[in-house]
């Protein structure tokens, strides 16, 4: 009996301890969801907040795009009217343009006519000189001031024994010093500019000049050359090296007037008017 009363009382404790123990348990799991639940909510506001400034901006953003876009519709309607004003404005310009293209094309093939005259000119008239001068010669060496004064009477008297043409009368029409200054001391002497009465004389003196070789007198050495234009010079002297090939070669040749080569080749006769052809059919 009292043993089985122990035992109750043991029972008793027990379960009133049990009971005590589950209500602790009880209100720690409340404690515990009560603070999950408070995190929950302080985690909800930042985000809701958030959301609610973003779609404010959102929405001020729409609206400021859509008066943005009314304002690009407005003013389509003027770049319109701008691109139509360019298009016809280039358009324009193009005729213009085309214009004086087309006025350029006509201005050039007149201009190209033009020289084309002005060369023909310009070689009518060096052919021109050349033949007003045919009887003239050009005599360099003698120094300025032994003619006292009479260039044709000192020629008439020192030519003949020059060269070698005693006996022979030289006809002169006029004879003259080259225009230019008056050279200083120790310059060279300009030219004697001797024109003859007739042709024939004047391809005895030069013929007489070429036998000669070498002409001196008093010490000065005297050339005589065909008064021929500078242009014509010019032309004329591009063939001194092919020349100069000639006579090593002893090829038989003549240069004729104005500027033409003839060569007599086993024969054959070719003329060049140009020394680069001439060149060539040398080399060959």
């Amino acid at each position: 009996s009292r043993r089985k009363r122990h035992c109750d009382q043991v029972n008793i404790s027990y379960k009133i301890k049990t009971e005590q123990g589950s209500e602790n348990e009880d209100s720690l799991l409340d404690k515990k969801l009560k603070k999950i639940s408070l995190n929950i909510r302080q985690m909800h506001f930042p985000i809701s907040s958030n959301m609610i400034y973003h779609s404010n901006n959102l929405s001020r953003n729409r609206v400021q795009l859509t008066a943005n876009v009314s304002e690009v519709k407005l003013a389509i309607p003027n770049l319109q009217n701008l691109q139509d004003q360019l298009g016809a404005r280039i358009a324009e310009v193009e005729q213009h343009v085309s214009k004086i293209e087309g006025d350029g094309v006509g201005e050039s093939q007149r201009l190209w006519h033009l020289e084309q005259r002005l060369a023909a000119a310009a070689k009518w008239i060096d052919n021109l000189e050349n033949r007003s001068r045919k009887n003239n010669v050009r005599i360099i060496g003698f120094p300025e001031g032994v003619e006292e004064g009479n260039p044709m009477n000192f020629l008439q008297k020192v030519l003949p024994g020059l060269l070698d043409l005693e006996g022979k009368i030289l006809e002169m029409e006029r004879a003259h010093w080259a225009l230019g200054p008056h050279p200083a001391p120790g310059q060279s002497t300009r030219a004697l500019i001797v024109k003859l009465l007739r042709y024939p004389t004047r391809d005895l003196l030069l013929q007489a000049a070429k036998l000669k070789g070498q002409v001196m007198w008093r010490e000065h050495r005297i050339s005589i050359f065909p008064d021929w234009s500078r242009e014509l010079q010019l032309k004329r002297q591009w063939f001194w090296d092919i020349r100069k090939i000639l006579r090593e070669k002893k090829i038989k040749y003549g240069l004729f007037y104005p500027a033409i080569l003839k060569i007599t080749v086993n024969g054959e006769a070719l003329a060049f008017t140009n020394p680069e052809d001439a060149r060539k059919f040398l080399a060959r």
